[in-house]
């Protein structure tokens, strides 16, 4: 797998790189079994004990600390002690990009830590998409260790954390808030099957999760037998086939949740476990975990087995639900391929050595949906069906990177794949100075839920800018994912002290979403736009949708969703679902152009450029209005300085007479007068003007009434609107907002010529 460094457009830091590569040196290293190599240290991963070397050849790997000589050991720890005293260089954007990010650009433009500081990024070679070998089915099951534990930590690890708990004030006040959580779940009795729908993230699945990490946790670090021998009876309650008659096998995030929790809690307590009990748990475990995953992703009937059924019963011959069509030929992973996919890898690592059939099935069914679905991260760090499902991609992901780590002291390079590193960027800049999430597709949510991602992004890749991480409190026993434990057992110095973020911008060509900031403080003004992918049956046909904060308050917002289980939706038939008003054009911060926007459009930022002034981006929206508009561009441009403001300007050209409105949905009151309006919340005012074109006006409308029990009510909401009526030619729709007074009134620029000639 070839490597090189990568500069990321406004995000890592070339300086950085440049006084951290220029410590290391090209040595032979040499390991305790004899075998050498002529390489350079170029990162360490504290938690997993591994160090990463880059060959002659420009190959990077990753091994144990352990394995090597003890003299190679003490120049690998001093020079880490060179890389943590490097300073923080500045950001610099690629060839593409015009200009540099500003460090800063007005009074209070980026935050001053309110704590220790993080200790300096490390350098990092990012491999690009295009030069990263997919690892196969087989590459999994290769380093993995003969002893347990060996899932997200092998002994090293939890020993690592024991001794972070204990010279740590923040780790060992968290080791106690989870030890007060445990308590909570010995008290509560063991999880039962639930009937119905699993609508929400909290279910019986994502908690057996929580608590089997949490007991794993308290095990390895604090000791008291309780937990192993609570962690054995919950082992064995969640794979009972007379309480769990299956894991719920039409819900695949759902059972990905149980394989999960029960590869957790076999790792960690199979020496709790007789012969007949561990035989019992392995059978559930590859019946119904293991066999209805692979069902899914592989497009297969679903196993009379995994369901549980009585004797004699046949299994449907339809493929699972959600399932691919192996007709259809190889498709674009989603958030349910990627949490089975992670769920076989770990059951697979869990089982190599006690089920290896089983562990062959896993692995076959998931490499190579789980390799394509984490380069689908690529450019930008951003998943294309949005943040809160990239967040939950993530959540899985890191299981298995971790987990790889633990064992063979590489992940194959996955936690350095083009987009991987660049996450932790997009999850500080894609939340707004109101503290909101650009909650753009599917979801309702308003801000990232699960928060230990980030945790595990700053010890891999150094702090982008997260504030530093604090003890938390005890979590209940109904609590959801990892939580708690997942903050502790990625605990890391990177995430302990608070991250400086290097820009006030996030964009670069080719990235999926763009944004821009006049400050990190809560009344900065600030501007979110997206392009994306419509081919996702989950998203919203929502290319060029933006967001808007000032004054602290977000005035521009997503509405959130409806339903995907609107009648008559399927997965290749999306009409019925995009009547729904949320879900279709009408419903989005963009423009609708007599319809929806194109099934299978795409759209990627064209054009990026920052000063310390001024910062811009530019979207291609062809795509999405190629059926009415031969040609569309959306730009978005901010403004710093004493006066900020913020200009969204559309250029398109449409083909034939349609009907072509511009809409900004708000929680504000509005008033429109002309080429005027103002809105009004919370006692601050949000001045737009109209600057373009000549003839058009604002206009102020509401959403419309719910037409079926799909459709919610939307309450309290206007929109803001330009509608140019049915027209056709060339035209030019400009809005620049501003907050408290009217923005300042300029002659309208072609995009072209927003940035400077080089």
């Amino acid at each position: 797998m070839k490597s090189r460094s990568f500069l990321l457009p406004l995000t890592l830091t070339a300086c950085a790189v440049a006084a951290l590569t220029s410590h290391a040196e090209i040595r032979k290293w040499t390991s305790k079994a004899g075998t050498s190599l002529e390489a350079e240290m170029t990162g360490v991963d504290v938690a997993a004990r591994t160090i990463s070397l880059k060959k002659t050849d420009g190959s990077v790997i990753t091994i144990p600390i352990d394995a090597l000589t003890d003299a190679d050991r003490d120049f690998a720890a001093a020079e880490w002690k060179k890389m943590q005293s490097a300073p923080a260089g500045a950001p610099a954007a690629p060839a593409s990009a015009p200009a540099a990010a500003p460090k800063a650009a007005t009074k209070g433009a980026l935050p001053a830590p309110t704590g220790a500081p993080a200790p300096p990024r490390p350098a990092l070679t990012i491999t690009p998409v295009k030069g990263f070998k997919v690892p196969a089915a087989a590459d999994y099951l290769r380093g993995v260790q003969k002893t347990r534990p060996r899932l997200i930590h092998a002994a090293a690890g939890w020993e690592y954390l024991k001794g972070q708990a204990s010279s740590n004030p923040v780790a060992g006040k968290m080791l106690e808030n989870l030890k007060a959580g445990g308590e909570k779940v010995l008290e509560a009795p063991e999880l039962t099957r639930i009937f119905g729908e699993m609508r929400s993230t909290v279910t019986p699945g994502s908690k057996a999760l929580f608590r089997m990490a949490t007991l794993g946790a308290l095990n390895f670090v604090d000791g008291d037998p309780r937990w192993k021998e609570r962690g054995v009876r919950e082992l064995i309650a969640i794979t009972d086939p007379t309480v769990f008659t299956n894991w719920y096998v039409d819900e695949p995030e759902v059972l990905a949740d149980f394989l999960i929790a029960a590869s957790l809690g076999y790792d960690y307590f199979r020496d709790g476990l007789n012969e007949q009990q561990a035989t019992a748990v392995r059978t559930y475990m590859v019946e119904k975990g293991i066999g209805a995953l692979a069902a899914h992703l592989e497009g297969e009937p679903m196993p009379e087995s995994a369901r549980g059924r009585a004797p004699g019963t046949s299994a449907s011959k339809a493929p699972a639900k959600g399932a691919a069509k192996k007709a259809d030929g190889p498709e674009q992973p989603d958030v349910e391929h990627m949490a089975g996919a992670a769920a076989l890898i770990l059951a697979a690592i869990c089982l190599a050595d006690e089920e290896p059939s089983a562990a062959k099935t896993a692995v076959d069914a998931a490499a190579k949906m789980f390799g394509a679905g984490m380069q689908m991260f690529a450019p930008a760090g951003i998943w294309p069906e949005g943040m809160e499902a990239g967040e939950t991609v993530l959540d899985y992901a890191i299981m298995v990177m971790q987990t790889l780590k633990a064992n063979s002291g590489s992940d194959f390079g996955f936690s350095l794949l083009e987009g991987i590193p660049q996450a932790g960027l997009a999850r500080v800049h894609l939340v707004g100075p109101t503290n909101q999430l650009f909650n753009y597709g599917d979801t309702n949510s308003t801000a990232l839920s699960r928060a230990w991602v980030s945790t595990w992004l700053a010890g891999a890749h150094g702090n982008m800018g997260t504030k530093a991480l604090t003890a938390g409190t005890a979590p209940g026993a109904d609590t959801a994912h990892l939580n708690l434990a997942g903050h502790f057992m990625y605990f890391n110095p990177h995430a302990a002290g608070d991250g400086t973020p290097d820009s006030l911008d996030y964009t670069s060509p080719g990235a999926l979403v763009a944004a821009h900031r006049t400050g990190w403080d809560k009344d900065a003004l600030y501007i979110a736009v997206k392009g994306g992918d419509n081919s996702f049956v989950h998203n919203q046909l929502d290319l060029g949708a933006f967001v808007l904060d000032a004054g602290g308050t977000r005035w521009g917002i997503e509405l959130g969703e409806e339903s995907d289980r609107a009648p008559g939706f399927t997965s290749t038939d999306r009409n019925k679902r995009y009547e729904l008003y949320v879900e279709g054009t009408a419903g989005q911060n963009t423009l609708w152009m007599e319809g929806n926007q194109e099934f299978d459009a795409k759209a990627a930022v064209v054009m990026a450029h920052s000063t310390p002034a001024l910062a811009m981006s530019v979207i291609d929206l062809g795509k999405a209005y190629s059926k009415p508009a031969k040609d569309a561009l959306r730009g978005v441009m901010i403004t710093r300085g004493d006066k900020p403001q913020v200009l969204v300007q559309d250029e398109i050209g449409v083909k034939n007479n349609t009907h072509v409105v511009w809409t900004m949905h708000t929680r504000a009151e509005v008033s429109a007068d002309g080429k005027k309006a103002v809105l009004t919340d919370k006692g601050r005012t949000l001045h737009a003007t109209l600057l373009s074109p000549a003839q058009a006006s604002f206009s102020v409308g509401e959403p419309p009434e719910p037409t079926n029990e799909q459709m919610k009510k939307l309450t309290g909401i206007r929109v803001l609107k330009v509608d140019l009526g049915t027209t056709k030619g060339d035209h030019t729709i400009a809005v620049a907002f501003a907050l408290d007074e009217a923005p300042a009134e300029a002659p309208v620029k072609p995009i072209a010529e927003w940035a400077p000639k080089r």
